[in-house]
């Protein structure tokens, strides 16, 4: 028998606690580590436009790097000493590029490992085990110049989790939200996308009606992701324009255009639920009067095959089972988005939406915040529409349906 500081070994007991802790080694096995971002210690070399280059490395999506076209847009990366990459993360700054990612051959020629399309503005490529060297390259059939606002390498690991790998957007949605703007999907509708798509797994399908800056897309993008969307959203083509009223605003967005494009919107996702912004504009803003009062026409046009035959030819006509506006008076339901969330380890719908709106960096010199109170509520909604029966419980959008 042996003694230390007071405490007493036995070795039928120490064989025990042997046996014990080698069943739950292998039991469970080390996990394995994240992925750093390992860009600031590679060594990074444009095929073109070096002097503007660091601002793809700056983080920040006001800044960008323009390379030259062709054959001169590629990047030549090097892992830091003794260590290897993982995988390349792009943000492009205005429009998606069609980029590969090239790996030398034993003879040290460029040969393609993987390539995108060019779809998304921000896409993940991971690379083969043990990479030290690769380039960014040109797409195939691809030649413009690269605008890329951003660029990440990671180390060995397993892939980082906010690394952004975006599904194609729904072929069936369980739930579609219409905005105005990058920022409303958060501000308005609180913790709907934490709650349904990163808590209950919803197929969540955004859809924005204004672009607005290249900077703003990119924000949306962290937001969306942020929240657990996996879907990638699609975005209108109406100006950043603001009025008062709906009829100042239908001078500004063509009001067959708006139709023509919610109409098409409700058919191609054909949502369960669909979510949009109060009548009155929340504070009165005009696109978001128009994104209201348009679905409230569409959604019966949706259904009607000889109304925009074109997207009903594409596909098929959709009657949307419910929709609820913002602040919509009748059939009110009042959210609590202060429910701890399993998914969040325990945060609530809450604090991920504040968390969410902080990704729109360039949104927090306004006075807008994530609120649960007061006139612009994000937690109070109404039922307008519903084929499915009245809310009974008032608690989730999904009432009633299977």
């Amino acid at each position: 028998m042996q003694k230390v500081r007071g405490f007493r070994f036995f070795p039928s007991f120490f064989r025990s606690v042997t046996l014990c802790f080698l069943v739950l080694c292998f039991a469970f096995p080390a996990m394995a580590e994240t992925a750093a971002d390992v860009t600031a210690r590679c060594t990074l070399k444009p095929g073109s436009g070096s002097r503007s280059f660091p601002k793809c490395t700056d983080r920040n999506y006001k800044s960008f790097w323009t390379s030259s076209g062709g054959s001169k847009a590629w990047i030549d990366v090097t892992a830091p000493q003794a260590e290897s990459c993982s995988g390349v993360w792009v943000q492009w700054h205005d429009h998606p590029h069609a980029w590969s990612l090239q790996i030398p051959n034993e003879s040290g020629k460029w040969t393609e490992w993987m390539h995108t399309d060019g779809l998304y503005l921000s896409e993940y490529l991971p690379l083969p085990e043990g990479t030290t060297r690769f380039r960014i390259a040109q797409g195939p059939g691809a030649s413009r110049k690269f605008t890329l606002a951003e660029l990440r390498i990671y180390g060995a690991g397993e892939t980082a989790p906010e690394v952004q790998r975006w599904s194609p957007p729904a072929e069936k949605a369980d739930l579609m939200l219409i905005a105005a703007h990058p920022d409303d999907e958060i501000l308005w509708f609180g913790g709907t996308l934490p709650t349904y798509a990163g808590q209950r797994g919803k197929v969540c399908q955004v859809c924005m009606m204004v672009p607005t800056m290249p900077y703003r897309r990119l924000e949306l993008l962290d937001c969306l992701w942020t929240c657990g969307v996996r879907c990638y959203p699609v975005w209108g083509r109406f100006p950043d324009s603001f009025s008062g009223t709906l009829k100042k605003q239908y001078t500004h967005w063509s009001k067959n255009r708006v139709y023509a494009l919610i109409t098409g919107w409700i058919r191609r996702f054909q949502p369960e639920v669909l979510l949009t912004h109060d009548l009155n504009g929340e504070y009165g803003h005009g696109g978001h009067r128009v994104c209201a009062d348009a679905v409230t026409h569409c959604l019966a046009l949706a259904a009607n095959e000889k109304k925009y035959p074109e997207t009903a030819k594409t596909y098929g006509v959709w009657d949307v089972p419910k929709c609820y506006l913002h602040l919509y008076a009748e059939n009110v339901v009042d959210m609590d988005w202060r429910q701890p969330l399993e998914a969040f380890g325990g945060r609530t719908s809450f604090e991920i939406a504040e968390e969410a709106f902080r990704c729109h960096v360039s949104q927090q010199h306004t006075r807008y915040r994530v609120e649960d109170f007061g006139a612009g509520d994000c937690s109070l909604f109404g039922l307008y529409r519903s084929l499915v029966g009245e809310d009974i419980e008032k608690n989730d959008f999904f009432e009633n349906l299977p």
